[in-house]
């Protein structure tokens, strides 16, 4: 443990988390909680008191089920909101890039979500950052979890009526929170409104990363208040398996200008099928048409979203007949692919066996 925290400190700690003075001894305060009494010293100038405060955190940690060496971190930090991230599923081998790709991961989401408090919207880490956002990294204080493998990221809170750092926490709040209901929801279209309403790609790629490297692992972010302004603690937990839901749904694409309408005629040469993450996508090798024109004349392998399952279920079988299929849509392009999305015009599997 670091140099005591201060009296006045402590107090405020205890205060934020649900203890109350219930009495007093020789000057000291008694604070209680359920059944816990701790004794909090009169001064940090007493001969004792970084003794009587190591006590006093070893009973707190039993009280509210935590090390005592988070709780420590807290009462010397009080001008710091914390976000934590921790894994729900042991992972059994913790490789060096695994490890560098979370950390990565952790400060793409800060920093993103510092920008966007400060308006900047860009959807990527590309370029230098803003001056305020580069001084509040350089002040965020970064531990690892002592019980399961995590990260405890504080955020510097400063005297200001809309303090950076308080507004970035709240936006890692939200923007989780908002992409957990879209991995989570049934109802079509859920990735499509969330990206419409600012979360970024890089955003939900960060998210995916932290459910481990098959993307499939469960997690949580959990957010801790300063007390110089506190709040109700809260935990947004990631169930097994939306990772892999995250990533695909990350990649959807709303028409723009620049996408154009498409027609893909050929054979069916791989389907793929994620439940748990990228759902009815397959390969087709044919002639491409964009807006009417044919784009080269030469056969292309040409990536296909399918809507449902029925589509998926026709495709397979033109793969095992050899049948042409034909998929209209929009054509699409992000970071890693382009792809006809069939949902807008539909998929049909002609009578031919060649194209």
């Amino acid at each position: 443990m670091t140099m005591p925290p201060r009296i006045e400190h402590v107090t405020a700690y205890l205060a934020a988390r649900g203890w109350a003075v219930t009495g007093q001894w020789r000057n000291a305060n008694v604070w209680s909680r359920s059944e816990f009494d701790v004794l909090v010293p009169p001064a940090d100038t007493m001969a004792d008191a970084a003794e009587r405060l190591r006590e006093l955190v070893r009973c707190a940690a039993d009280a509210e089920d935590r090390s005592p060496e988070a709780i420590w971190r807290d009462m010397a930090t009080p001008a710091a909101d914390l976000v934590s991230y921790r894994t729900q599923t042991a992972f059994e081998t913790l490789t060096l890039p695994m490890g560098a790709d979370v950390l990565d991961a952790v400060r793409d989401l800060i920093a993103i979500s510092a920008r966007e408090s400060l308006g900047d919207n860009r959807t990527s880490l590309q370029g230098r950052p803003p001056e305020a956002v580069r001084l509040l990294l350089e002040r965020t204080l970064l531990s690892l979890s002592e019980d399961t493998f995590g990260l405890d990221v504080r955020l510097p809170f400063d005297n200001d009526p809309e303090p950076l750092g308080r507004r970035t926490a709240l936006r890692v709040l939200q923007i989780s929170t908002a992409v957990l209901y879209a991995a989570r929801s049934s109802v079509t279209g859920a990735f499509e409104q969330v990206i419409r309403d600012g979360v970024s790609e890089a955003v939900c790629s960060a998210l995916a990363v932290l459910a481990g490297p098959d993307r499939i692992a469960s997690f949580e972010l959990g957010f801790r208040w300063s007390q110089l302004a506190p709040r109700d603690d809260v935990a947004v937990t990631f169930p097994r398996g939306a990772g892999a839901r995250i990533l695909a749904g990350s990649r959807i694409t709303e028409p723009t200008a620049d996408t154009v309408s498409a027609v893909v005629e050929g054979l069916v040469t791989s389907l793929s099928d994620d439940k748990d993450g990228d759902r009815w996508r397959i390969k087709v090798r044919g002639f491409l048409t964009t807006d009417g024109a044919e784009t080269n004349g030469q056969r292309q392998l040409v990536a296909v979203r399918l809507s449902n399952a029925a589509d998926y279920a026709a495709a397979l079988t033109a793969h095992r007949d050899g049948l042409v299929v034909r998929a209209v849509g929009f054509l699409t392009r992000t970071r890693r692919t382009s792809e006809i999305d069939s949902a807008a015009q539909g998929f049909t599997v002609t009578d031919r066996t060649t194209s």
